[in-house]
């Protein structure tokens, strides 16, 4: 008796494979659970996945990994090779996440056949796109698309507001994290990047870019070690900025106690959440999730989170931590002052913020509902 061909989910990740992140850690679980629906998954990512991050998202033994084209533009040559992508594997689901939603990807997968089109939508908005109203030619090139799928209910809100998404057509799952993972060894981390073992660690993990607030950071790190010598500020993450934010540490006088650790491939596993005792997340732009908050939330950590985007949505001031004016860095260094001087209080609110991200933030179980919308 011949068996029935798998079905398959073709997953469209816009950005490189340099990293075990957020993104990858969902399509290996997506996949896990996929495969025992019987389907099988191609993750398709601007670069070559390799080495580790290769590995890891082969583990669950239904995969396929590809290259997608760069999505910027749509002129023909982008065209022809989106079209031979799908063709390549006759998906029955597509879905793509990141660079935005306004793409070819809806049209082309209904042209071709594709039985659903799925938009993942954890785009974080800048000033400019946040108050971003389609026009009747994008309503037209994304009418096609089945679902979006939302990050957060500010993410939906935004969506909503935009209508470049169809009236009807959007949902929110919360982004999730694996609360589960081996978080490494603190020690082995502090060994790394030569962090004092007397020094609480400060931990921001995100691009070095203004977006991400690292000079706002900064300023408040000066005002912290004005009253406490006993905290070193980590960054976990690299960027077009880091000579710059380097170069304004030394200016402020702070940077014996700044560590610039670089892209840390698998921040999970390499210590980094064990080793901190504080999280801030310091974003001026309109997150929509901030998938590392989840991360810190998941590690027990206290959050010091710009009132901003869907973060409010993560971190309940005076709850998990404390939220603060994106540009306030005054606030910013008095949540911090007010964590790393009561222990009880970190221990607190880092049992809150574990507490909410196996609630709200459950990487199997938020799948799951995944599962639910693509496998019908």
């Amino acid at each position: 008796m011949a068996t029935s061909k798998r079905k398959r989910v073709l997953f469209l990740a816009a950005l490189a494979a340099n990293r075990i992140g957020g993104i990858e850690s969902y399509a290996a679980e997506l996949a896990r659970q996929l495969d025992r629906k019987g389907w099988d998954m191609t993750i398709c990512y601007l670069t070559e996945p390799k080495g580790a991050v290769r590995e890891f998202l082969l583990e669950p033994g239904n995969v396929t990994l590809d290259v997608m084209p760069a999505q910027e533009g749509l002129g023909l040559k982008n065209t022809l090779e989106y079209i031979k992508l799908v063709l390549r594997y006759r998906p029955d689901v597509l879905l793509y996440t990141l660079g935005g939603p306004v793409r070819l990807w809806p049209l082309l997968g209904s042209l071709l056949g594709v039985g659903r089109r799925i938009y993942y939508d954890q785009t974080s908005r800048s000033a400019a796109r946040y108050n971003y109203r389609a026009d009747s030619k994008v309503q037209m090139l994304m009418k096609p698309l089945t679902e979006s799928i939302c990050a957060t209910v500010f993410v939906k809100a935004c969506s909503d507001r935009e209508q470049i998404v169809p009236a009807g057509k959007s949902r929110v799952i919360y982004s999730a994290v694996d609360n589960h993972r081996d978080l490494g060894d603190a020690a082995a981390f502090r060994k790394k990047y030569a962090i004092p073992v007397d020094r609480r660690i400060v931990l921001q993990t995100s691009w070095l870019v203004p977006e991400k607030g690292i000079d706002v950071a900064l300023r408040a790190a000066k005002r912290v070690l004005a009253e406490r010598q006993d905290l070193q500020f980590v960054f976990c993450g690299d960027g077009a900025g880091r000579d710059e934010y380097a170069a304004m540490a030394n200016e402020l006088g702070i940077a014996d106690h700044v560590t610039w650790c670089g892209q840390v491939q698998d921040l999970s596993a390499s210590g980094a959440w064990r080793a901190a005792a504080i999280q801030i997340q310091c974003s001026q732009w309109h997150e929509a999730f901030c998938l590392s908050v989840a991360e810190g939330m998941s590690a027990g950590l206290p959050v010091v989170a710009a009132r901003i985007g869907g973060l409010p949505e993560l971190v309940e001031d005076g709850l998990n931590g404390f939220g603060f004016e994106p540009q306030d860095d005054g606030a910013l260094a008095a949540g911090i002052l007010k964590l790393a001087g009561d222990e009880a209080l970190r221990k607190r609110m880092g049992a809150a913020g574990r507490d909410r991200a196996l609630q709200n933030h459950d990487l199997p179980k938020n799948v799951a509902a995944w599962v639910d919308v693509l496998v019908v």
